[in-house]
């Protein structure tokens, strides 16, 4: 496909074909700058066509120097290829994928991707919000394609669609320069406006 991740897909198979298209529109429509997170979620979904408990051999590196990226500043891409290798692909998921993320974006949180103090601003909780939401879309994949007649896959499709839509929104959002002290006091507005709905709720 000409790009810095490989994407291998089987040209036969109807859920890799709605992925490999899926994909393809995806990024001529929105040229994300997120592009890492959406070759993850469209080559993660893709074994759920696979009869082999491992992760694709050939996308292997392309996946983890895809969660590389994605994890900046935290260097993580050794631990995703040595582990991917290692483990059947839920395991790996499980086992490594899920605490290596946790822990990369508690850092991102804290010192953002480029070690500045809040760099995300308010944005980056919105951020992890569609992140996790995309994760369960991810986790739903095996289900999707085992389970749902092939007329109501676009409907998972769209879905996620719209969630890398919305995580594309909000990234930009948490990019933005902005001073020390305004990071600050909107990191801190977003809370209070959380924690006072919150209190406003229960």
């Amino acid at each position: 496909m000409g790009e810095f991740y490989k994407m291998k897909l089987l040209p036969d198979n109807p859920w890799h074909k709605m992925i490999l298209s899926e994909y393809t529109k995806y990024k001529e429509d929105y040229k994300p700058r997120a592009a890492a997170v959406t070759y993850l979620m469209y080559s993660g979904i893709s074994h759920s066509a696979s009869d082999d408990n491992y992760f694709t051999e050939d996308m292997v590196d392309s996946y983890a120097n895809a969660f590389h990226v994605h994890q900046k500043p935290c260097k993580t891409a050794y631990i995703h290829k040595y582990w991917l290798r290692k483990l059947p692909y839920f395991y790996y998921l499980l086992l490594i994928a899920a605490p290596v993320d946790i822990y990369a974006h508690t850092y991102q949180m804290v010192l953002g991707e480029h070690d500045a103090f809040l760099e995300g601003g308010a944005f980056f909780i919105p951020y992890m919000v569609s992140h996790w939401t995309m994760l369960s879309y991810a986790l739903l994949a095996p289900y999707v394609y085992q389970y749902a007649a092939i007329d109501y896959w676009t409907w998972y499709f769209q879905g996620i669609r719209l969630n890398l839509i919305m995580h594309e929104h909000v990234y930009r959002l948490t990019l933005r320069k902005l001073s020390l002290g305004y990071r600050i006091f909107e990191f801190s507005l977003f809370v209070a406006t959380m924690w006072y709905g919150y209190k406003l709720l229960v």
